[in-house]
């Protein structure tokens, strides 16, 4: 059995295209990433590309490392049950996703199984997560960071910067892929090689990364655009607005604010759950980007401590707490690294980048010893070695996997943990 969209018309990068480079193998788990794990004599461990857990499947070995490889699936032998054909005409060539080849209930499996194995490998404890109420797979996405060539848009092809265009996603919501046609073509006015895209599900806005305002790219996308931030200046109403649990939540195109919304209100609800009654408590909220914890929570405590370094998300941090009249958020301009806290803290909300909690993040972490930490991340490795590196002081009495981003290799989690 043959699945041509399997491969589509990307290649790996380091792929020798020789007959022996071809063998056939059966998957055994997920692995992060979107990959399959599989054995070959001779090779040893093999990342497979476009492979479900428990397959026999003929790839295509590609770059290989001193004990592991990398494979792209280009025939399926026996194929999972779990495995669907792809609603998505680019799947197998677009990097966007990796994982529309698996019914939505196997992913959230596969999910799981990655956050349970990188708690037993590497956080060295025995744990069973728990799965979140999933969404939607599909029109998910307030917002999109799309490449371009100055003619198409679209994504970068899988571990390579090839151009893939589309002219819709199945991920974004429907506004997001009816403005796509007004930013096609671009480059015949200014060079532009990333754009992003960000809706508030009517209404959408742009932001063009070093690219200096032009009243032709204006004209072309005033109709399909409510406002864009070029780099110098913005034109129209250049932000959206989303409702985050009573607050008007204000974010630009650029900021990062979580792309599945419905996702994060669920996700803002069982934080609040999780914390109890602080109605005269504090809370510090590291890596707090725009206010996404910090403001709802707000009104839930005495006081929120936001702390956050990257000025685009600051500045949108500040202007929420402004625009919602919270004289009880705390806005601090720094990194984590750098930040000194001050008093006593009932609990900490972390939702740190891939790279996980630094050494010093972690020693700032220790020296607040609040009563509770809340964790939020998109990587399960960093996750578990964070909790590990904090089990003399607190004890996991929560952890579940997040569908954030459904059709997709990314794991968000949350790990709430106690102190002792």
């Amino acid at each position: 059995m043959s699945f041509g969209w399997i491969m589509g018309r990307g290649r790996v990068a380091g792929v020798a295209d020789v007959p022996d480079s071809r063998i056939r193998v059966k998957t055994v788990a997920p692995v992060h990433g979107g990959y399959a794990l599989a054995r070959a004599e001779g090779i040893g461990v093999l990342f497979v590309r476009g492979a479900l857990p428990g397959e026999e499947v003929r790839v295509r070995v590609g770059e290989r490392k001193r004990d592991y490889a990398f494979a792209e699936t280009v025939e399926v032998l026996v194929p999972s049950p779990h495995r669907v054909a792809p609603p998505c005409e680019v799947f197998g060539e677009c990097g966007g996703c990796q994982l529309q080849h698996a019914s939505y209930p196997f992913q959230l499996e596969m999910k799981r199984g990655i956050l349970r194995e990188a708690f037993r490998r590497i956080g060295k404890m025995e744990v069973d997560p728990g799965c979140a109420a999933p969404g939607d797979p599909f029109g998910y996405r307030y917002r999109g960071q799309f490449k371009t060539d100055g003619a198409g848009v679209g994504f970068y092809a899988e571990r390579s910067r090839r151009l893939v265009p589309v002219t819709t996603c199945p991920l974004m919501v429907d506004a997001i892929n009816a403005a796509l046609p007004a930013v096609r073509n671009l480059g015949e006015f200014v060079p532009v090689g990333e754009i992003h895209l960000a809706s508030d599900g009517t209404r959408v806005a742009a932001g063009f990364p070093g690219v200096r305002f032009d009243p032709r790219i204006v004209e072309r996308t005033a109709g399909a655009l409510s406002g864009i931030a070029f780099e110098d200046r913005s034109w129209g109403d250049a932000t959206v607005t989303l409702p985050l649990d009573g607050i008007r939540y204000e974010v630009s195109p650029r900021s990062f604010f979580q792309a599945n919304w419905r996702m994060n209100l669920a996700m803002v609800s069982l934080l609040a759950s999780s914390l109890g009654d602080l109605r005269e408590g504090r809370i510090l909220d590291l890596y707090a980007g725009a206010g996404n914890f910090a403001l709802p929570l707000s009104l839930r405590c005495g006081e929120v401590v936001a702390v956050e370094g990257e000025p685009r998300a600051f500045a949108d941090l500040r202007r929420n707490v402004r625009g919602n009249n919270l004289s009880n958020v705390r806005a601090v301009k720094s990194r984590v690294e750098s930040y000194r806290p001050a008093g006593r803290y009932d609990a900490v909300i972390l939702d740190p980048p891939r790279a996980g909690l630094s050494p010093k993040a972690l020693s700032l972490l220790r020296g607040i010893a609040a009563g509770k930490v809340l964790y939020v991340s998109c990587n399960p490795s960093t996750l578990a070695r964070d909790v590990r590196a904090l089990s003399d002081r607190y004890d996991l009495a929560h952890l579940a996997m997040h569908d954030f981003f459904p059709n997709t290799h990314h794991v968000e989690a949350l790990a709430v943990l106690g102190s002792r």
